[in-house]
């Protein structure tokens, strides 16, 4: 027998008894003096010493919930039994130990084949034999399905009052309200990492970040994850699509609008959103390098598209950062008449787009029908802020009774107190509702713009796009351009965009090259 087991049966057949002591707390019982770590520390030690037991390790849970076995602690206990088993646990109660009759009687059967003793010092001592310990496990778990009804309860009304019933999302703290110790807790914004989280969705709404891209520049701006660490991209992408953010909350199949400071406005939002359904529409995969024409220039010799990539060479090419790029075509052993500086075939595609012109025709009916749509969300937004305006002011002269009658003194404090906040948080509520409206009307007269922009000099605002929406543009025109030896051969229009010209709503300043429309068929 190796020397380990040989003193382990030896101090387990002596006098000596030794035994491991576990004790767990959760998070809302960190407070509570009676369950507090150090009280049940204090209470195990006692009873050790006083019976004779000498504890060889004292396993510590902080936090955890006990409605399964899976807590790190009690997995190292179990692992610990196993190895170098003892005379005894001691535990401080056995809902301390587990709330679940069908595992405490699994546990509780592996001691007793080991001769290790369950000691719990609430339950009066050993509930390893007998029908004590599943009556006292059974009443564990009754008291935790309890407590988890009306913690869950709790937590709804919350929710419906206004307040987050969870945990803050990056960007704001939670406080408990009053810095009282039984007041609840709400979440207010942090002041450092909130108005990072506000530059982040300015950033993205601008189209010319990627997710990737945009961790990485946050993170240059200090902004970084609970733990300290780089936001990943996944994170990115789920603060962005996080309503909280401009004061909408969702939780456990609800939502309604938090009493919280929003960081953000709904149009800020929404563009965020659009400009992320873009980017899943039209990138396929995250590349190392974006280039404008990929999926949209085809070689008519080979019919495969035309890639691109970067070449380098530090002398030759210093003048220009020491690299160049090229599309070209994929067909395997090359295609040499396909090669073309990306720049000068980018400067070609715009060429293309400024032959055409929209009729004044066209541009008549587009401002007319702005116009109309204009007037018509106007008189909308002007009698929706009249009825929540009209909304606001019966809940002020409710909140001000209120205060007149605690003033008075015809209702206590409390009851002054619950209802004050209820209904200062419907205020504020009608009031994040008043901001939201006037963000949607200035979205929809920003979208206004560039529509008109667009009808009236296709050119110009597609040069001044950004790459993102110079991608999305060229996609609304042309289904594919074909390129070969040094110039555009081909252009085949969308569907929309054809019918458009053919119905001389959209003009060709000068004559095109030889091109194929939409109903034309295709090079091999």
């Amino acid at each position: 027998m190796a020397n380990k087991e040989v003193k382990q049966e030896y101090l387990r057949g002596s006098s000596i008894k030794t035994c491991y002591i576990y004790l767990r707390v959760s998070t809302d019982e960190q407070a509570k003096e009676g369950f507090s770590l150090d009280n049940q520390r204090r209470a195990c030690v006692e009873y050790a010493k006083t019976n004779g037991y000498q504890f060889l390790n004292i396993f510590l849970e902080d936090g955890k919930s006990a409605r399964t076995t899976d807590r790190p602690e009690f997995q190292k206990l179990l692992k610990a039994v196993e190895e170098r088993p003892v005379n005894a646990v001691i535990i401080y109660k056995i809902d301390r130990f587990a709330r679940n009759v069908s595992d405490f009687s699994t546990i509780r059967k592996q001691f007793k084949d080991k001769g290790v003793q369950l000691i719990s010092i609430n339950e009066g001592g050993d509930v390893t034999e007998g029908l004590i310990g599943n009556i006292f496990a059974s009443v564990a778990e009754w008291e935790s399905e309890v407590n988890g009804k009306r913690t869950k309860d709790a937590m709804t009304q919350k929710f419906r009052e206004g307040w987050w019933p969870g945990w803050s999302p990056l960007g704001y703290l939670n406080e408990k309200e009053n810095g009282g110790d039984q007041s609840r807790r709400i979440v207010i914004l942090d002041p450092v990492k909130g108005p990072l989280i506000a530059q982040m969705f300015e950033l993205y709404s601008t189209g010319n970040h990627s997710l990737l891209q945009l961790t990485k520049v946050m993170h240059k701006k200090g902004l970084t994850a609970r733990k300290g660490k780089k936001l990943s991209v996944t994170t990115a992408q789920q603060i962005l699509a996080n309503s909280f953010y401009y004061g909408l909350m969702r939780w456990a199949d609800m939502e309604g609008w938090g009493n919280h400071a929003p960081l953000v406005s709904q149009s800020l939002y929404d563009q965020c959103q659009y400009i992320a359904a873009k980017h899943r529409q039209f990138v396929a995969r995250v590349r190392k390098h974006t280039f404008l024409l990929r999926g949209i220039i085809r070689c008519p010799i080979h019919g495969k598209w035309l890639t691109a990539e970067w070449h380098h060479d530090t002398k030759k090419l210093r003048r220009i950062g020491g690299k160049i790029a090229y599309y070209h075509c994929t067909q395997r052993g090359g295609c040499p008449k396909s090669y073309v500086e990306t720049t000068k075939l980018e400067k070609m595609v715009a060429k293309q787009i400024k032959k055409y012109e929209f009729s004044d025709k066209f541009i008549s009916f587009v401002i007319d029908a702005v116009k109309k749509q204009v007037s018509e969300d106007r008189q909308n937004v002007d009698s929706v802020r009249q009825g929540l305006i009209n909304q606001k002011k019966a809940v002020e002269v409710k909140r001000n009774q209120i205060e007149n009658l605690l003033i008075e003194g015809t209702i206590d404090k409390n009851t002054y107190l619950r209802q004050h906040d209820q209904l200062q948080a419907e205020i504020t509520q009608i009031d994040i509702r008043i901001s939201n409206l006037q963000s949607q009307y200035n979205l929809d007269i920003h979208l206004i713009e560039e529509i008109l922009a667009i009808t009236r000099n296709i050119y110009q605002t597609y040069l001044d796009s950004p790459d993102f929406l110079k991608a999305h543009l060229l996609r609304f025109f042309f289904e594919y351009i074909y390129f070969n030896d040094g110039k555009i051969t081909k252009v085949i229009e969308t569907p929309i965009f054809s019918t458009l010209r053919k119905e001389n709503l959209l003009l060709i300043r000068t004559n095109w090259l030889p091109r194929l429309d939409s109903n034309q068929r295709h090079p091999p």
